[in-house]
């Protein structure tokens, strides 16, 4: 939906298609299955459909996402020359709606021991409107304190998730965020904003939640994460009892109950 609720956030054929053909597909679909409450609600009120055939289907993270120790980790952190432990970890494509440049601007307040201590690493695909980003995280990279990996292959992102001292989410706009899901179930704490579904996947303390735009926030929260180790220790554990909350059998249940849905 976010072609729909920020449409400047993507490339302007792209959400005039959508905007186009979705409506139409519509007319055909008896009953529809959303990831997140958020999106339902979203979606009934952008189409007028009446919430009784909008059935939530949350999703769930792989079970490769799981915690792992330095020796397990290290085969993937070396190919980079990261250490355990030893850096904040960001992952999504690097378009406006993922706030990645208000996380760049808490990163370059820190304390500057504390950065190329613990060094920003960020992955995923350049995005759209990325130049400025890439550009910063280019500068960063030269300063030290970043690292851009660009895009990462499936089989290395649970030992990348694994190895974090903190996953960073600033996000302001979601249909679910699985990333979110991923670093708690990998033993990650997780610092992300209260954006659109973000606080239905981190639940009451699974994760930081902070206000959408507050640099401060961010900042603070950051800094505790990155020099409070008893911190750590208990958002992990909120983490990892949150991610088994979700499991593909339940996501299989409830998309059962949709196609019956569709058969009465």
């Amino acid at each position: 939906m976010s072609m729909f609720s920020w449409p400047e956030c993507h490339p302007a054929a792209r959400v005039r298609r959508m905007q186009k053909e979705l409506p139409k597909i519509m007319k055909r679909v008896q009953v529809l299955v959303t990831d997140s409450e958020f999106t339902r609600q979203e979606v009934a009120v952008y189409f007028n459909w009446p919430l009784r055939r909008i059935v939530v289907a949350p999703l769930a993270a792989s079970s490769d996402y799981r915690p792992m120790d330095i020796i397990e980790v290290a085969p993937v952190l070396s190919r980079w020359e990261l250490h355990f432990g030893r850096y904040s970890l960001f992952v999504s494509s690097l378009d406006p709606r993922k706030n990645i440049g208000m996380l760049l601007d808490v990163y370059e307040r820190m304390p500057h021991a504390l950065r190329l201590r613990m060094p920003l690493v960020v992955v995923g695909f350049e995005g759209w409107k990325s130049e400025d980003t890439i550009a910063r995280l280019r500068a960063g990279e030269r300063a030290g304190w970043a690292r851009y990996l660009g895009f990462v292959d499936e089989a290395s992102l649970p030992a990348l998730y694994a190895g974090a001292r903190v996953f960073l989410y600033p996000s302001r706009y979601e249909g679910f965020g699985l990333p979110v899901l991923e670093a708690m179930a990998a033993g990650t704490p997780v610092i992300c904003s209260n954006a659109a579904s973000l606080p239905e996947v981190a639940g009451v303390d699974g994760a930081v939640l902070i206000a959408v735009d507050d640099a401060e926030a961010l900042y603070e929260a950051l800094m505790r994460a990155l020099e409070d180790d008893v911190w750590c220790a208990e958002a992990r554990c909120r983490g990892l009892k949150r991610a088994a909350e979700f499991s593909w059998d339940k996501t299989v249940a409830a998309t059962l109950i949709a196609y019956k849905l569709a058969g009465q």
